[in-house]
């Protein structure tokens, strides 16, 4: 009998010096500033130049989120309603696309209500080619207010009262993200509030990862890939749908995105797409793995012209080459500079999210 206790004792040994090994440990995230998202804007009935146009040809209510902090912010499971109290008729933001439902510091949010098909069926609550749907119609006879609360249900914000908001009238903060309310006088959604035209930008690789063991990063599994960051550095989306991303600058053509699913490859205004560099070859996982020694990461918008590209090693150059969980990208989002985001730092590695500044 003592024969088998001493067997069990090495046996189970053994397997937690398997499990320590293979099991490094998780930077746990911070949690998300739900406090900077606000109600900004919302129509009730859109019927001029609709957001979005149902089934039938009429226009869908929809309500506008601002992010008015500094920090990007992902709203996935926070909570909706325009019946503030009444928890049966809250409605939770989709957690399926991150890309989709991370607002970017001063970017805006547009969730489409009560929206409807050509038979006069509901959409669900849920992101479908890169817009997310409420399964909430909003009436300006019968409600007063609507209302966001965390993903606890802990109350986040509340608009003012719109009932009585006329026809193809949208409701909004006087300027993004002010106390005051009033109708203003054109309707923008996913724009600013002041009627500004949206700021048209570009794509740029804004951060990426080599080599990590321990760096968690947003929408994948746990297996702690390599990756690569691109950075909307404008107020509009954009979709790299068929774009190609290389880590060799001799072909360009290496690893194409996937078409037709924009709600996969759309980079949000001032947001940000993650590029899962771990060899699999299929949506956004390339076929390729950085390599921890240098080489180059590199996008193309045709496959034949190089978009940009920049080549990493020890000496000799582009950009520096960051040791393991340590990420190379530019000194604050878009900065032209770049420089080495170390773990356990106040300027961390932050893939899918805002650069720290050195």
């Amino acid at each position: 009998m003592k024969k088998y206790i001493f067997i069990s004792i090495i046996t189970t040994i053994l397997f937690a010096g398997c499990v320590k090994d293979e099991l490094p440990g998780i930077e746990i995230p911070d949690p998300e500033n739900y406090e900077f998202i606000v109600i900004n804007e919302l129509i009730t009935k859109d019927t001029t130049d609709p957001y979005y146009i149902n089934g039938d040809g009429s226009g869908a209510d929809w309500i506008e989120l601002y992010n008015k902090g500094d920090e990007s912010v992902n709203v996935a499971d926070m909570w909706v309603t325009d019946k503030p109290g009444e928890e049966a008729e809250y409605q939770q933001i989709p957690n399926t696309f991150i890309n989709i439902t991370t607002i970017p510091p001063k970017g805006f949010l547009v969730l489409i209500c009560g929206a409807k098909d050509a038979g006069g069926a509901d959409f669900p609550t849920g992101i479908v080619d890169g817009k997310i749907f409420i399964d909430m119609g909003m009436s300006s006879s019968n409600d007063n207010f609507v209302a966001l609360y965390d993903p606890e249900k802990v109350a986040v914000d509340e608009s003012a009262d719109f009932n009585g908001l006329a026809d193809d009238k949208s409701f909004g903060r006087e300027t993004d993200g002010v106390d005051n309310w009033n109708i203003l006088g054109a309707k923008t959604p996913g724009a600013s509030n002041d009627g500004s035209a949206p700021v048209v930008g570009s794509l740029v690789i804004n951060e990426f990862m080599a080599s990590n063991d321990n760096i968690p990063v947003p929408g994948d599994n746990g297996d702690f890939p390599d990756w690569i960051e691109i950075y909307n550095t404008g107020d509009t989306p954009i979709d790299m749908g068929g774009w190609y991303v290389t880590d060799d600058l001799e072909d360009l053509a290496q690893y194409q995105l996937p078409t037709g699913d924009p709600s996969l490859t759309t980079v949000p205004a001032l947001g940000y797409l993650i590029l899962y560099c771990d060899g699999l070859g299929e949506g956004l996982h390339t076929n390729f793995k950085l390599a921890s020694g240098g080489e180059a990461v590199a996008m193309s918008e045709d496959g034949t012209t190089l978009t940009q590209g920049f080549t990493y090693c020890d000496t000799g150059c582009d950009l520096p080459n960051p040791a393991t969980d340590h990420s190379a990208g530019r000194n604050g989002d878009g900065n032209a500079s770049w420089v080495v985001f170390a773990p356990e730092t106040g300027t961390p590695p932050t893939p899918g999210a805002s650069n720290g500044i050195q």
